[in-house]
């Protein structure tokens, strides 16, 4: 199988390289990296921060683990760390950094009254960012939902629309004026399929990861995303309603799928499905204003709830967002479960692929993804808004150094991907790689790194893995290929 592009391509996007590349951007090409509050931040009691479900998750039901929580995780709310982490990323020519604001820090209660001691350390930190040259990409909301609001159903209850839309608009009249990228939701899929697991575990069950729902899980999901995408265009609609300058979309994790070269019939539909769940769902909804009517057959022939409503994805199309974000770290492979009836797609891993803890290591189905965005869905801006891999026990600090080899030429092989797609014509305006530290990786706890910066959890102290050091080189304009990552 196909695991990588190890041709030597040069990988300069610099401002004069830009010029042959064509794309419909006027502005610099974006190059950093992404995090998320809940993950970095830690102090998950300074300044009045309520509680959200991660709180519950971690704190009171321990679903990480016994004694695994987010209370310091990598001390990034205290400014004399980020201010060092700022210094390093500067040093490693990041012009962008993607980063999530708490909501529970802003509306400490979900709804209420606005916290002025989250707006003045937000609003600092974004002038420390952009002092040293780094364009802010603020992200909304990185699955925090308020605990308040998740006793009442969280994004499954349609009065979510109008709890988003209150919190986004406090956001942008804090910060509209320091930012002009926002990024409204980051991955509702995956989000989705973190809260079934979490669900399970709070049962008793070992709650595996399913990012394709199954069928017992199917219409809630659907009945989300569709509030999701109705929650983003509601604050879409009052950002402009209200004249801020600045550019809007989603960050939607999006999923190749593939099945085996002898697939049945049954595994080819419920890869289709699949593929209109995760992805055509979204995209036909932004993009086309309307949802795939293959999925709406099936919700309707399983009888499912969905609450989707007349002219809701008329709605979303509407809304007229500014760029995709998109976040690509594997393709999916599909079959069908064996035994069962209609639909019940299950997912694998092909014998032999190199994979890392998100999947299969596919840089060619990168570029097909983008490939696709163009072709299909009429060219939009695009930007890159997480990239990135860990693998299993490639993490290790030894002499003052991290060879993490296997992350560097999953980089250097994906932007590679990424620039063959721009000279095919994909509108691509930046480049983040998920992510710029190690941290708190969810139900995964401390164990699982994907950091271009790696940390000692009981010190804090940084340091730059190799893959941080040769992707320094390729912001620069360095020609770069894998062979520059190490011996594999």
């Amino acid at each position: 199988m196909k695991t990588g592009l190890t041709a030597c391509i040069s990988l300069a996007i610099s401002l004069s390289a830009q010029a042959t590349v064509p794309t419909k951007a006027s502005e610099p090409f974006r190059w950093g990296a992404a995090s998320a509050a809940y993950q970095i931040e830690g102090a998950t009691r300074m300044d009045n921060r309520g509680p959200s479900i991660w709180d519950v998750y971690l704190d009171d039901h321990s679903l990480a683990g016994p004694g695994v929580s987010g209370a310091t995780a990598i001390n990034f709310y205290d400014r004399k760390q980020y201010l060092k982490d700022i210094a390093l990323m500067k040093s490693l020519g990041f012009t962008s950094y993607r980063f999530s604001i708490s909501w529970t820090r802003l509306l400490p209660d979900g709804l209420g009254p606005v916290s002025p001691l989250a707006v003045n350390h937000y609003r600092q930190f974004i002038n420390d960012l952009k002092a040293a040259g780094i364009q802010p990409m603020l992200t909304l909301y990185h699955w925090d939902m308020p605990a308040s609001l998740a006793r009442d159903g969280g994004w499954a209850n349609r009065e979510s629309v109008a709890w988003f839309q209150r919190y986004a608009e406090v956001v942008f009249a804090n910060f509209a004026d320091q930012v002009d990228l926002f990024v409204l939701v980051n991955e509702p899929s995956v989000e989705r399929a973190t809260q079934v697991m979490a669900e399970e575990r709070l049962n008793g069950q070992p709650g595996d990861l399913a990012i394709v729902p199954s069928a017992t899980h199917l219409g809630e999901a659907l009945k989300v995303f569709n509030h999701i995408l109705l929650a983003s265009a509601a604050a879409k609609e009052s950002f402009t309603a209200h004249g801020y300058k600045g550019r809007l979309g989603l960050a939607l994790p999006l999923f190749p799928i593939l099945t085996a070269d002898n697939a049945s019939s049954s595994d080819k539909q419920d890869a289709k499905s699949a593929d209109g769940v995760l992805n055509r769902w979204f995209l036909d909804a932004i993009y086309k204003g309307s949802y795939p009517a293959d999925i709406l057959k099936l919700a309707d022939t399983m009888h499912l709830d969905i609450d989707v409503q007349a002219g809701d994805a008329k709605r979303v199309g509407a809304a007229e967002f500014d760029y995709l974000g998109v976040n690509y770290y594997s393709p999916l492979f599909i079959n069908h479960k064996t035994g069962a009836e209609g639909y019940a797609p299950k997912m694998w891993l092909p014998e032999g692929a190199l994979a890392a803890f998100n999947g299969a290591v596919r840089p060619d189905q990168f570029k097909a993804l983008l490939d696709r965005i163009r072709v299909e869905y009429g060219n939009p801006p695009v930007f890159i808004t997480e990239n990135g891999a860990g693998f299993p026990g490639e993490d290790v600090l030894v002499n003052g150094e991290v060879r993490d080899e296997n992350r560097c030429r999953y980089i250097v092989d994906h932007v590679a991907a990424m620039v063959d797609a721009m000279k095919a014509g994909a509108d691509v305006r930046g480049y983040h790689v998920w992510s710029s530290h190690d941290n708190l990786e969810w139900l995964s706890g401390y164990g699982s790194r994907f950091g271009l910066i790696y940390v000692d959890f009981d010190t804090q102290k940084r340091t730059p893995k190799n893959s941080a050091l040769v992707y320094a080189r390729l912001i620069k304009g360095d020609s770069v290929t894998s062979k520059d990552c190490g011996k594999g």
